[in-house]
């Protein structure tokens, strides 16, 4: 995708990337500013932050096999060939992965006094990383997806979603919750939400709410979304 690039995409299709990669762009800039702000000497918050950030790259290496199977592969199935320049552009990530996680290694093996260098350079190449997946998240929001609408019918993709949500393990699904909730408008968080209500067990659906939903939404939006809940019940 360059610059001049311009693709048209009707936003009244099903769109099996927005929620994702809200969440995404949200937890990924908040740990980049993190990162920018950590005190190199506070073990406490350099450890925290590792960790955190081991997490979203295991949140990213999911998400990239979630489109490679479940989207590319369909895709492919219609229009071969169309998927090359993404499949290039994950394996590129899974490079950026491989890197980030020895500098990780790296940063928690040196002593406190060595780390400031060392998390100035983590955090330019994590920078430098986020502008790579910003620009390929718009590509696949606009050129892919519109080329997913020109393929599927919203059944059929709403069909692709389920089969990627139906894949995910509990304990890492409530992670990929914890990042989209927040990144979600209200109108988004009630679709989504209405939609586990209806489908899930109340117990089931209660651990989603306490877990999941409250601890990341300041109370004034938990509490709007609590009344939307209820009324659309």
């Amino acid at each position: 995708m360059t610059a001049t690039t311009t693709v048209y995409v009707d936003e009244t299709r099903y769109n099996l990337y927005a929620s994702i990669h809200k969440g995404l762009r949200r937890a990924q800039g908040q740990l980049m500013t993190r990162l920018g702000a950590i005190d190199p000497l506070n073990d406490a918050d350099v450890a925290g932050l590792l960790q955190d950030m081991r997490l979203m790259v295991t949140m990213g290496r999911k998400h990239l096999h979630h489109e490679n199977i479940f989207i590319h592969t369909e895709i492919e199935t219609r229009r071969a060939g169309a998927t090359t320049r993404l499949v290039d552009d994950h394996d590129h990530h899974e490079r950026d992965f491989d890197e980030l996680e020895t500098r990780f290694r790296q940063i928690e093996a040196a002593p406190p006094e060595r780390r400031s260098p060392m998390l100035r350079a983590l955090y330019l190449r994590y920078t430098e990383f986020l502008a790579h997946d910003f620009e390929h998240m718009i590509e696949e929001e606009t050129e892919t997806l519109s080329l997913l609408h020109r393929l599927f019918n919203d059944g059929e993709l709403a069909a692709i979603e389920g089969r990627i949500v139906g894949s995910v393990e509990p304990a890492m699904m409530m992670e990929f919750i914890r990042i989209m909730i927040p990144a979600m408008n209200p109108a988004e968080r009630l679709g989504m939400l209405g939609g586990m209500k209806a489908a899930m067990p109340v117990p089931v659906f209660a651990a989603v709410v306490d877990m999941g939903v409250k601890p990341v939404l300041a109370p004034s939006d938990w509490h709007a979304l609590e009344q939307a809940l209820a009324k659309a019940a």
